[in-house]
């Protein structure tokens, strides 16, 4: 049994109701999506811009790429490494295949 199983074995029937509510408008999905970005900031604290070598904040730009099945991201510091990735790097790579 999973732990989600478990939660919802705990709950009132008025509880389920609230929940199966929000899971139709969205908002569950909503929670789990904010809650998964906070998590992934939180990892930013020893990321290094692949570009410069600068330090990952809050306020960084990201790129998503790769095959559906592999996603990469990448995190850049500031938008002139972001521009200078994805035109250098990977206009090289698109060459080669």
């Amino acid at each position: 049994m999973n732990k989600l199983q478990k939660i919802i074995d705990t709950l009132s029937e008025e509880d389920l109701v609230k929940i199966k509510r929000d899971l139709v408008a969205g908002n569950v999905d909503r929670l789990i999506n904010e809650k998964l970005n906070k998590i992934s900031y939180g990892k930013l604290d020893n990321k290094k811009c692949p570009v410069c070598g600068g330090t990952i904040t809050e306020n960084n730009y990201s790129l998503e790429f790769g095959a559906s099945y592999l996603r990469k991201r990448a995190y850049f510091d500031a938008v002139d490494c972001l521009e200078y990735f994805i035109y250098s790097k990977l206009k090289k790579h698109e060459l080669k295949h």
